[in-house]
């Protein structure tokens, strides 16, 4: 999977394969290959071993102001995977209409916490997805109704592919 990442507000690219082994990550960015194993702790504590160096990440993944702790350093980030920069919308809270959510990166479908016909607020929390090991709830972009629910949990879903709809 390839990635637009901006840290900090400098851009990066970034390709992550899963090692043949099963034992990890084949990571290149910006050409720089590395070998890398990931955990999750615990929520949002990430341990990272890249080439034989441990490292601790702190994610605070809010939608306004993404940002991880690395070393005592915030680091702001955002992630866009480019195959599905269509399907987003920075002012998706004003938009009228339906509006769709739909996955940020293949992966798995592990709690959908909203049910068809359920009314939300912006932010509130919709769907959990599971990427890379990783558990990641994805948020409401704006106050609606949810029209149609698409997947249920175990689903495996792909990027792009649209989880539920909100109006």
């Amino acid at each position: 999977m390839n990635y637009d990442i901006e840290l900090n507000g400098g851009k990066r690219r970034v390709s992550i394969q899963p090692t043949g082994d099963g034992l990890g990550w084949q990571i290149t960015l910006d050409g720089q290959e590395c070998h890398a194993d990931l955990r999750m702790l615990q929520p949002n504590i990430l341990s990272v071993l890249i080439e034989g160096k441990s490292y601790r990440i702190l994610l605070d993944a809010r939608p306004e102001d993404p940002a991880m702790v690395l070393e005592g350093e915030r680091i702001k980030y955002q992630v866009r995977d480019p195959r599905s920069l269509r399907s987003r919308s920075n002012s998706a809270a004003h938009v009228a209409g339906a509006k769709p959510v739909t996955a940020p990166m293949p992966g798995r479908i592990v709690r959908v916490l909203v049910q068809a016909g359920e009314s939300v607020q912006a932010q509130q929390g919709l769907i959990v997805i599971e990427a890379m090991k990783m558990q990641n709830e994805l948020k409401s972009p704006k106050a609606g109704n949810i029209t149609r629910i698409a997947v249920e949990a175990g689903a495996t879903v792909q990027a792009g592919q649209v989880l539920l709809v909100i109006e």
